[in-house]
């Protein structure tokens, strides 16, 4: 299987880091290999009277997770040709990075594991989410 387009969601967690190393690492034979280096600023449900005062924070997060995104790319100079940034925006992370496999032509998700167990994992785990929401194949890393 040719892996021309991944799509790798990444954190600021150890898994994160690992997610967008395995990518790099499955791509690595294809030069032509793009990989779209996710992240997702999590929004939570507020009325408008809340989101006025939640704008400031919201643009802290934004920034966050824009530097998060430099300082990853920034790591892995030899691919970073192959890297397209995004930062995208949502109240359920999981929920957007579906959305986005959804409407891109994707041949593999990767994504990392934080290491939860038991009902923790079945309940918050962004990437068992994803695992089973996902219309192409998904590597977890570990």
């Amino acid at each position: 299987m040719s892996m021309n387009k991944v799509l790798a969601a990444v954190d600021a967690t150890d898994g994160g880091r690992k997610a967008l190393e395995l990518a790099i690492s499955v791509t690595e034979n294809n030069p032509d290999a793009v990989i779209d280096l996710v992240y997702v600023v999590p929004i939570p449900l507020l009325d408008d009277s809340q989101m006025t005062s939640f704008r400031s924070i919201l643009e802290m997060m934004m920034n966050d997770g824009k530097s998060l995104l430099e300082r990853l790319v920034g790591a892995h100079e030899d691919a970073a040709d192959r890297l397209n940034p995004l930062l995208i925006t949502g109240t359920n992370p999981a929920t957007e990075i579906v959305k986005l496999i959804d409407q891109g032509d994707y041949d593999l998700v990767v994504i990392g594991n934080r290491g939860l167990s038991g009902m923790k994992e079945y309940m918050g785990s962004v990437s068992h989410k994803v695992l089973h929401g996902s219309s192409v194949p998904v590597l977890i890393a570990k």
